[in-house]
């Protein structure tokens, strides 16, 4: 029997019992190969995906009914609760690996990273005024921002080893260390004055001083680095290869991304602060019982959204594992995250991030592709992406990009293409999603695949503005 420490659950087992019938005679059917019975059996899997959330609740009841300090999930719960997987009932992919799954971590980026097990451990400690805990598969806030700054001081090492090796082969009168180390020195005063941070932003007359100047120190080391590059590439004698030049631009933007994204990081620990305060303080004079039905409510409230992945790619909209497939890496599906970013930080320049902070990424159970919950100001992506998990990944940040976009920097000029001027909001924003999806999975790796006038208009749209 699954779940065998809820045994004397009459819930839980009352639960898994029916999905184990309802299991039986739909894999009898389905084998069968004749298509009445192959109809019988869609019939019984739609009461077989109802079955779910019966047993989801019901697992949450008996966790809760001890009113704990903190939820923990074991691997069985968490097989079931994040792939909608029962061993014995349900059936994976020959090559699933449980054990290397339930073992994976995600690396740190700008995004808190979670799955929906985390995710309702999460809400129980919020709605008990409790410490959250550590996301299985991620970090804690603290955690990712110390990892980003190790990746960028490995990152700047990478850049200035290739660019003295580049300098050291053509004449220059520039101090080489002197510009790294400016460079290196002033990177994240000279972001903070890009991205007016609040300590630049509300700072004292002093301080706005000293981050403007160490800015201009920074962007005049930037310049003469480039000139010196520049000028490589142009040497009669010894031209400096193209693909150098774009690799010395390439190391040196990603030391600016890790930058944004450490200090996005750090002003987020106030907005998470705040919300959970939030959320806290409105249940604080609950009873435990009406604290067990809050956190009930808040996993109703996101039952709907967790269908909208599947509605996005007009596919099964069930939460239990699909037969013989093999789910995401969780791993590698956030490594898109980390890439796509680096392609478009400037999302996170939007009204919607600065008042609610970086949305979370949380891997929940059921298939289709991305999407942003608007509700709660996160990023679903399902174990069962269809079409490629970069695509599932791309089609999560076009929706919260067009979501998030209060300002109309990106649907004044997408709306104004020829093609969109006749379209409905709801087909403005599907044909948007599919054009991102394009520009961040094909068109920014080097394949043009976007119409003339859309990918003009993306360029103009995504294109970094100067820092000047």
């Amino acid at each position: 029997m699954a779940f065998k420490k809820w045994k004397d659950v009459p819930e839980v087992t009352e639960a898994v019992s029916k999905l184990e019938d309802y299991s039986q005679k739909y894999n009898s059917l389905i084998s069968t190969g004749s298509n009445d019975d192959r109809a019988v059996a869609q019939k019984i899997w739609a009461n077989m995906s109802s079955s779910y959330w019966e047993i989801l609740f019901a697992l949450v009841d008996a966790q809760t009914k001890t009113n704990p300090s903190k939820l923990i999930f074991d691997d069985e719960e968490r097989l079931f609760i994040d792939l909608g997987y029962i061993p014995g009932i349900l059936r994976l992919s020959k090559d699933f690996d449980p054990k290397k799954f339930l073992e994976t971590k995600c690396k740190a980026d700008i995004f808190p990273v979670m799955t929906f097990s985390d995710y309702i451990a999460e809400c129980w400690a919020t709605i008990k005024g409790n410490a959250i805990p550590d996301p299985v598969i991620g970090m804690s806030l603290n955690e990712r921002i110390s990892s980003l700054n190790e990746m960028l001081l490995m990152a700047q090492g990478e850049r200035d080893k290739f660019f003295t090796d580049i300098a050291n082969s053509y004449p220059t009168n520039l101090n080489i260390r002197q510009t790294l180390q400016i460079m290196n020195e002033f990177l994240m005063s000279a972001v903070k004055v890009n991205m007016r941070v609040p300590e630049y932003r509300e700072g004292d007359e002093a301080t706005r001083q000293k981050l403007s100047q160490q800015r201009k120190a920074y962007l005049d080391a930037e310049k003469a680095a480039f000139l010196l590059v520049s000028s490589a590439q142009k040497n009669e004698n010894n031209p400096l290869p193209i693909p150098k030049v774009e690799k010395f631009a390439s190391l040196h933007e990603k030391t600016k991304v890790l930058a944004k994204k450490i200090l996005y990081s750090q002003i987020d620990s106030i907005k998470i602060a705040r919300r959970n305060k939030k959320i806290t303080d409105s249940c604080s004079a609950m009873s435990d019982q009406m604290k067990r039905s809050e956190l009930k409510n808040m996993l109703v409230k996101k039952r709907e959204y967790l269908t909208v992945p599947a509605k996005n790619a007009r596919c099964d909209t069930s939460l239990l594992c699909q037969f013989d497939s093999t789910p995401i890496d969780y791993a590698k599906d956030f490594e898109f995250f980390r890439e796509f970013t680096g392609m478009d930080i400037e999302m996170f320049n939007v009204p919607r991030v600065r008042m609610y902070g970086i949305p979370r990424v949380i891997f929940v159970p059921g298939q289709g592709l991305g999407t942003y919950d608007w509700s709660d100001n996160s990023i679903l992506v399902p174990a069962f992406p269809v079409g490629g998990n970069d695509k599932s990944v791309s089609y999560a940040l076009a929706t919260f990009r067009w979501d998030s976009d209060e300002d109309r920097k990106l649907k004044t000029p997408y709306e104004g293409i020829k093609e969109n001027k006749k379209k409905s909001l709801l087909a403005m924003a599907a044909s948007f999603y599919k054009d991102y999806s394009v520009w961040l999975t094909k068109e920014k790796r080097g394949y043009r695949l976007l119409p003339r006038d859309t990918h003009k208009v993306f360029v103009q749209m995504f294109t970094t503005k100067s820092e000047e």
